[in-house]
């Protein structure tokens, strides 16, 4: 059997000193606080999939303006590759999100998300690494991703 491989790209929005942060309602996961983002789809662009995702789980259009980490887990189910892109809103306006996958969607300060327990949160240490990269200032071009910059 093979085992999976699986690209997840997830939204860090930050809007006034506010990172919009969404409640998970699927049965696995429910009620644990997460950045929104999902599963990059078969043949689907990394930076089209996080923008897709942020908008289904968020009801927000975004745009991507730079990466604030990138997280790989090999396990015994196969590799975990997580992107977290640093995104702004494009506007303020809010469309219905899917209310299947996401019970709540709420603007959060650092020290809020830092106050969660641990165990109400999902991708803790991924979260906690971007915390510290905000405050930090530390990001990674976008740009990185376009292989086509690099093999011409």
């Amino acid at each position: 059997m093979d085992k999976m491989i699986n690209i997840i790209a997830s939204s860090c929005i930050l809007n006034n000193n506010k990172i919009l942060m969404v409640q998970e309602n699927k049965v696995d996961i429910k009620g644990l606080w997460d950045l929104p983002g999902g599963k990059v789809k078969i043949g689907e662009d990394i930076k089209q999939a996080v923008i897709r995702e942020t908008l289904e789980e968020t009801g927000y259009n975004i745009e991507l303006n730079s990466i604030l980490l990138m997280q790989n887990y090999v396990t015994s189910k196969g590799v975990l590759l997580i992107i977290y892109f640093n995104a702004a809103l494009q506007d303020l306006k809010q469309e219905e999100f899917r209310k299947d996958e996401i019970s709540n969607v709420k603007w959060l300060s650092l020290e809020e998300i830092e106050s969660i327990p641990e165990n109400k949160i999902r991708g803790g240490d991924g979260i906690k690494k971007i915390i510290y990269n905000i405050r930090n200032k530390i990001e990674y071009p976008i740009d990185i991703l376009d292989i086509h910059n690099y093999i011409n």
